[in-house]
C-alpha cells in the first residue's frame, strides 16, 4: 500500500540507519540566519547525512513514488519547502517513520533532526506577544465562550492589563470556570474528537439490545464533564489520555461493569483499573470509532477506523493512503481477525504500520463494553508499534503513546490554532503555518498547561486576512 509522499521521503532518509552525527547537536543552539535557514555548520552536516543515507534510493534510478530526488536536495532551500518539512516533522515526532522493519535512529538523533527542522522553519522560539489588549479580549471570549467579551474582560483590556501574564491567566481561569466554557467543549473538543457525530451512531438492536439514547447521552456527558474538569484543573493536555478518573452515573457504570454507583446523577469516580483511564477508555470515543450502521457488519469493530483515529488525534500523523482494489473482508465475520490473515502484499505490509493501534482496543466492543471474546472466539488485542514496542491491549498502547507526549501537545495545539482562526477544526488540512505557530506556542507555554497554551495563542496578533475574533 502506498504511503503518503513524505513517508516515502523519510524511508530513504532513515533506511541506512541515521547515524548520530546530528545527535550531538540537539542541545547546542547555533545561530540561524534571518531567513530562517540553518547555519553553515548544520547545513554541511545535514547535506552529508542526506547524501549518505538518502541519495542511494532517491537518485532518479531507484526512485520512490514520491518523486523526491534527494541526491539533488540542497538543505539551504529547506525553508522554501515548508510543506514537505512540516509533514516530515509530524511523522518524525510521532515515531511513525521509518516504517516497520527499517533501521531506526536513536532518540537523540530524532530530537536533533526535529530541532533542525524547527530552526529552519522559525518554529524554535516563543511567538511574538504582539496582540493589543482588545484583540486579546476578543479572541479569548470567542475562543472560550463563543461570545463577545464581558465587562470584566473589557475593563482589563481598556486598562491594557491583559498583556500582563498574571492578569491574563487570572482571566482565563475565571472564564474556564464559568458555565459559558461549555461552549468551548461543544464547539472545539467535540468536533475535534468526532463526538459531534455521536447522534448518527445507530447500533443494531439485534447485536446491542441494551443500547438506547439515554446510554449514548450518558457517554457524551461523561466526556464533556471529563474535558471540563481537565480545563478547570489546568492540567497538562497529555493528561487527557492518562487521568485515572472519570464521571459516571448508574447506567454508564453498569455498562462499564463498575459496581457501587447508583442513581442518574453523574459523579466523579476514581478508576481502580487502568483499562478505562483517559479518552481511550470512554464509551463515546470507542463507539464513534466503530461501524454502527444496521447491516451485516453492525456487530463488529473496525481496527482501521480506530487506528486512524489514534494516529490523527494523538500522534498527528497522516495514515497511509488506502490501496485501490484492496481485497475485501467477509461481511458476515468479525473484521479484525480477517485483517490479520490478508496477503502480505499489498495489505499486511502496509497495515502493520498502523493497524496495531486499533488491534490494541479490541477488548472494547463497538459500544465500548469490555469483552474477552468476540463472535468467533477469544479477543486478540496483540500487536506492536512501528518501532517494535508491544502494544498488547489498551494499557500497553497508552504506555507507548505516552512516550511521545510532545506529539500530542503539538497535535492539540495545532487544532487550537485552526479553531482560533475560525476554520472548521475537522476537515481543515494542517498547513505549515499551523505547525509553526503550534511549536512557537509550546516553546512559550512552559510548563505546558491549558492556561499557558491558551494565553500564548490569544496573545499572538491575527494573521493578515484572519479575523481578530473569529465568529463561528
Amino acid at each position: 500500500m502506498r504511503m503518503a509522499s513524505i513517508s516515502l521521503i523519510l524511508v530513504g532518509l532513515f533506511a541506512g540507519g541515521l547515524s548520530s552525527q546530528l545527535a550531538g547537536h540537539a542541545a547546542e543552539q547555533r545561530p540561524v540566519s534571518a531567513a530562517g535557514r540553518l547555519g553553515s555548520v548544520e547545513r554541511a552536516e545535514a547535506s552529508k547525512v542526506i547524501g549518505t543515507y538518502c541519495g542511494g534510493c532517491h537518485n532518479g534510478v531507484m526512485r520512490s513514488p514520491s518523486g523526491a530526488l534527494l541526491d539533488r536536495f540542497d538543505t539551504a532551500t529547506m525553508a522554501d519547502n515548508p510543506e514537505t518539512w512540516t509533514r516530515a516533522y509530524r511523522q518524525i515526532q510521532a515515531g511513525t517513520m521509518p516504517p516497520v522493519g527499517a533501521p531506526r535512529p536513536d532518540r537523540p538523533a530524532y530530537d536533533a533532526l526535529l530541532a533542525s527542522i524547527e530552526a529552519v522553519l522559525g518554529a524554535d522560539a516563543a511567538p511574538p506577544a504582539d496582540a493589543s489588549g482588545r484583540e486579546i479580549a476578543d479572541r479569548l471570549a470567542w475562543l472560550l465562550w463563543d461570545s463577545a467579551p464581558d465587562a470584566s474582560l473589557l475593563q482589563d483590556a481598556q486598562q491594557d492589563r491583559l498583556k500582563s501574564p498574571t492578569t491574563l491567566e487570572r482571566q482565563i481561569t475565571r472564564m474556564i470556570n464559568d458555565e459559558r466554557a461549555a461552549a468551548f467543549v461543544s464547539r472545539f473538543f467535540f468536533p475535534w474528537l468526532g463526538l459531534d457525530q455521536l447522534g448518527k451512531a445507530d447500533p443494531d438492536p439485534k447485536y446491542f439490545p441494551e443500547y438506547d439514547v439515554a446510554l449514548r447521552d450518558a457517554m457524551a456527558r461523561e466526556t464533556e464533564l471529563f474535558l471540563l474538569s481537565q480545563l478547570r484543573e489546568d492540567r497538562d493536555p497529555i493528561e487527557l489520555w492518562n487521568a485515572n478518573y472519570t464521571f459516571l452515573n448508574e447506567q454508564l457504570a453498569r455498562h462499564y461493569g463498575l459496581p457501587g454507583i447508583t442513581g442518574a446523577q453523574f459523579r466523579r469516580v476514581a478508576l481502580s483499573t487502568p483499562e478505562r483511564v483517559g479518552l481511550l477508555g470512554q464509551g463515546s470515543v470507542l463507539m464513534m470509532t466503530s461501524r454502527l450502521q444496521h447491516g451485516q457488519t453492525a456487530g463488529y469493530t473496525s481496527p482501521a477506523a480506530r487506528a486512524v483515529w489514534v494516529r490523527m488525534h494523538f500522534l498527528g500523523a497522516i495514515p497511509p493512503r488506502p490501496f485501490p482494489n484492496a481485497q475485501p473482508v467477509k461481511p458476515e465475520l468479525p473484521t479484525t481477525p480477517q485483517t490479520r490473515t490478508l496477503p502480505a502484499e499489498p495489505c499486511v505490509n502496509c497495515h502493520r504500520n498502523f493497524f496495531p493501534l486499533g488491534y490494541a482496543l479490541e477488548n472494547f466492543d463497538p459500544i465500548g463494553r469490555w469483552r474477552t471474546h468476540d463472535q468467533i472466539g477469544p479477543v486478540d488485542a496483540s500487536g506492536s508499534f512501528v518501532d517494535g514496542t508491544p502494544t498488547n491491549g489498551v494499557v500497553a498502547l497508552r504506555d507507548v503513546l505516552l512516550r511521545r507526549p510532545d506529539a500530542f501537545r503539538t497535535t492539540i495545539t495545532e487544532k487550537l490554532v485552526v479553531y482560533a482562526s475560525g476554520k472548521p477544526v475537522n476537515g481543515s488540512l494542517m498547513a505549515p503555518d499551523t505547525l509553526i505557530r503550534a511549536r512557537q506556542i509550546l516553546h512559550s507555554a512552559t510548563p505546558p498547561r491549558w492556561s499557558s497554551i491558551i494565553a500564548a495563542l490569544v496573545s499572538m496578533k491575527s494573521k493578515p486576512g484572519e479575523p481578530a475574533a473569529a465568529v463561528r
